[in-house]
Parts: structure tokens; sequence; C-alpha cells
């Protein structure tokens, strides 16, 4: 592919399958050429090889070894049907308390880690199906990446504590929402069908109720999906937890004594 062609396609587009490139070229994917031009181009550094087939665009003047390719918008690419999740969405939607460098991204096919170049991602099965109102469009660095909504990952990260990076990151992450659809939550955790997530996140939905506007219909339509019986969460140990008046769930001291940097 002539140098002045190749320019603009790696200018506007950040991240692409090495059959976006064929297309581009006017060849198939299978040829020989496209490998070679390939090639040529991430010796000359004006591409990163990411993982198989797929391809990163150096901008101008940037170091190919010591770049660093938007983390969300590769691992999105890595499957062909991938929609980041869990606290990688929390990242997406701008609210997560840190960046953790594990990529969480729902797909079909094995759940399990993927090594990239330059970070991990982590293929996971959700609680649920991605139906209706699941998954939402964004734009990272000029493309389109799939993220689930903001309640859809609020609901998954209760149901999943263990991809949230701890209880106070958890937390810490959820306290910085100020917009929250709570009719769409409830439905969310309906879907996931847990007890026990749904008492932690009434529990914490209760706590925010005014900041967040929430109705008192859906803080009783939550309840109704709590626990019958009382359950430890977020890593609450027997005989060191403390109760969540009203939602039969057991919490860490220090989450119920709101002892973190955001609450």
């Amino acid at each position: 592919m002539p140098r002045n062609l190749s320019a603009p396609f790696f200018s506007a587009t950040p991240v692409f399958r090495r059959a976006d490139y064929a297309r581009a070229v006017g060849r198939t994917s299978d040829d020989k050429t496209v490998t070679a031009m390939l090639s040529q181009h991430v010796r000359a550094g004006n591409i990163k090889r990411v993982a198989r087939g797929l391809y990163a665009s150096v901008p101008k003047h940037a170091d190919s070894k010591s770049w660093w390719v938007d983390r969300l918008l590769v691992a999105s690419r890595l499957r062909p049907d991938g929609v980041i999740g869990y606290h990688s969405a929390l990242e997406a939607h701008g609210v997560a308390y840190t960046s953790e460098f594990d990529v969480q991204v729902i797909a079909s096919g094995e759940p399990g880690a993927f090594e990239t170049a330059d970070f991990t991602c982590r293929f996971v099965r959700p609680g649920a199906p991605l139906g209706p109102g699941s998954v939402e469009t964004l734009d990272r660095v000029g493309q389109s990446v799939a993220v689930t909504t903001l309640e859809r990952t609020v609901a998954d990260l209760f149901d999943r504590p263990d991809l949230a990076g701890g209880a106070e990151e958890l937390l810490n992450s959820l306290d910085l929402i100020v917009r929250l659809d709570a009719e769409k939550l409830v439905q969310h955790l309906a879907a996931n069908d847990n007890a026990t997530a749904a008492g932690v996140a009434g529990w914490w939905l209760e706590r925010r109720r005014e900041p967040l506007r929430v109705p008192d219909a859906a803080i009783e339509a939550v309840r109704a999906l709590a626990p019958r019986q009382t359950r430890y969460a977020l890593g609450a140990a027997p005989g060191e937890g403390r109760s969540a008046s009203g939602w039969n769930v057991v919490l860490p001291a220090q989450v119920i004594d709101a002892g973190f940097e955001g609450l």
C-alpha cells in the first residue's frame, strides 16, 4: 500500500484488524502482500501489533516501543462480540476510582485471560445475557466501543464484586456516579437473579437516595429482591461484619462505617 494512502488510513483508524487494512488496500485478507505491508509498517514504527491480526496505529512522533495503546478500544476488538464490562465499564463511563490494568470484556467463548503486549484482557461470562437496554456505544479516540450501560454495570458489579477491585474500590467508584436510572437498575438486578447482590445494591441505593433522586418505589422494588435470610457480602467474615439494616446482608465494618475517602 503506498505510503500516501496508508498514512491517512492509520490516522483515521487507531485500532484495526488485518481485514480492515486489506479492504483499504483493495486486496483479500489472506494475500501475502498484505502480510508484507503490515510487517513493513511494524518495522517502521507506524503501527504496533497488539494481538494476532490486530494492530494499533502509532501517532506521529511517538515511539512504538514505549507508546501505550487505548486498552479499552483494543480489548473491545479482541473478540467480534466483545463488550466492555464490570470495572472496565466504570472506567469507560468515567466513574472508576482508579484505573486497572486488566480489562474486563463480556464475550462469547471460553472465559479466561489473554495477554496482549501492553495489558491483560479478561473475558467474562455475565450473570445474565446482554439483553435490550444492557449495552450502549461510547467513543474511544474516534472509534465506537460497546460498553454495558451504567445501570447494567452497577448490577453486574454487585453480582460479581470480585471483578470490582475490592469493596473500597467498588463503593468509591459508585459514589462518583451523579445520575442513575434506578428503575433500569432494578430490572438488571432482577435479571441477574442474585439476592445477595440485590441486598447490597439496595443498601447502597438507599444511602444514595437523595443525591441520585431515587424514588421510594425503586428502593422497595430492590428490597423485594433482597435475601430473606442474612447473608455475608463484600468479603465480610462471620463475627467481624456488621448488618446492613433492612437488607439482610452483613458487610465489612468499614463499609457500614463509611470510612472510605469517597463516602
